[in-house]
């Protein structure tokens, strides 16, 4: 039976805003210095299945710039949305379109997001590997969990409960329940009681059961996607896709199917982890100054303190600041508090209603 890898890659990465923009998304920039977001994560997981039976779930306006970018990926396996739906609708069409194209309702889906920092490459390959015999030889739908390292409030967290099956290279254990995005009170108890891992967004099961548990769960879903299943294969395909995804609700995985099914796993990744979410998560991959700043490109500080700096061109000059996110990209400046980082998309929006700005999206 066939493991294939789905690489949900529709997302702007407003949070990025504004190195990631309409024609820079997040998963084409190089956040780390290296390569590219999405050309790490397709390397990731290429040990361990052919580019042949990697697909890249995003949406049409995306397609021309991820496609130069992995030219390796055959156009056939592009899972195109007309619009965005969040990661329900993204797995339920990407579930369909390979069952169809493999026949097989028992192929079995590796789901990735693609703004991780995975390092233990190795352990992850294991892992995933481990988590595909599990999910076809028991049916469950399976979810890769993290050990926190720290009182993070903007990660879901998975309780654990009792262990089902342990080998040499994994543990599973029963999913309790789901809490997504705590106070820091409540992550800092989750941290300290030990049975609540991270909820990393990888997922693995069959996609015989993950349209099934959509069946049950989110019926409207489900009978869209079974529209779309009738319609592979003829010219009307693009044309349902189209009416479909826009009379769909948004909303995720985790809140639509995984936080209500019994028949689901979690798998305890043994692997270094982070979702590289945001400016400020620049904290986390980079080494920090003497004073505690982040900083790439030019700049000149005193008394500058835990801040975060890039800056593309020409040079930052900062006195007496502490605690901000200042971003120089190009013709556009951002400065803003730390503690303020989820505003970022109330200016975006802002920004998008105004016809005079709309160009710096």
């Amino acid at each position: 039976m066939k493991n294939v890898a789905v690489l949900m890659a529709g997302g702007r990465g407003q949070r990025f805003w504004p190195h990631s923009r309409f024609d820079t998304p997040k998963q084409l920039l190089s956040i780390t210095g290296g390569n590219s977001m999405i050309r790490e994560t397709v390397n990731r997981v290429s040990p361990l299945i052919d580019l042949s039976d990697v697909f890249i779930s995003t949406t049409e306006d995306l397609f021309d710039s991820i496609k130069d970018a992995l030219p390796e990926i055959d156009y056939l396996n592009y899972i195109l949305e007309p619009v965005g739906r969040d990661t329900a609708a993204c797995i339920g069409l990407a579930a369909v379109v390979i069952e169809h194209r493999y026949k097989d309702p028992d192929t079995t889906m590796i789901t990735l997001p693609i703004d991780h920092i995975i390092k233990d490459n190795e352990k992850f390959l294991v892992a995933i590997k481990e988590a595909c015999v599990l999910a076809r030889d028991t049916g469950n739908l399976i979810t890769i969990g993290i050990k926190p390292s720290r009182p993070e409030t903007g990660y879901g967290y998975i309780c654990v409960g009792e262990e089902v099956e342990k080998t040499n290279n994994i543990t599973a254990c029963v999913v309790k329940n789901f809490t997504e995005k705590p106070d820091l009170e409540t992550a800092r108890k989750f941290l300290s009681e030990e049975n609540y891992l991270w909820n990393s967004g990888i997922f693995v099961w069959a996609c015989r059961d993950i349209l099934s548990a959509i069946k049950k769960e989110t019926p409207k879903l489900y009978n869209g996607l079974m529209r779309i299943k009738d319609s592979l294969g003829t010219l009307h395909k693009k044309e349902v896709v189209k009416e479909v995804f826009y009379g769909l609700d948004k909303i995720s995985i985790d809140y639509a199917i995984m936080e209500k099914v019994s028949n689901r796993l979690v798998v305890k990744g043994d692997f270094s982890w982070d979702d590289i979410g945001s400016w400020t998560s620049m904290e986390r991959i980079f080494p920090q100054d003497k004073d505690g700043n982040v900083i790439q490109g030019g700049h000149e500080g005193v008394d500058t303190r835990r801040c975060v700096i890039i800056n593309d061109e020409g040079l930052i000059v900062t006195i007496g600041l502490s605690d901000l996110v200042v971003i120089s990209s190009g013709d556009i400046k951002l400065i803003y508090p730390k503690k303020r980082e989820g505003d970022l998309k109330k200016i975006i929006k802002s920004i998008a209603n105004n016809e005079k700005y709309k160009k710096y999206l």
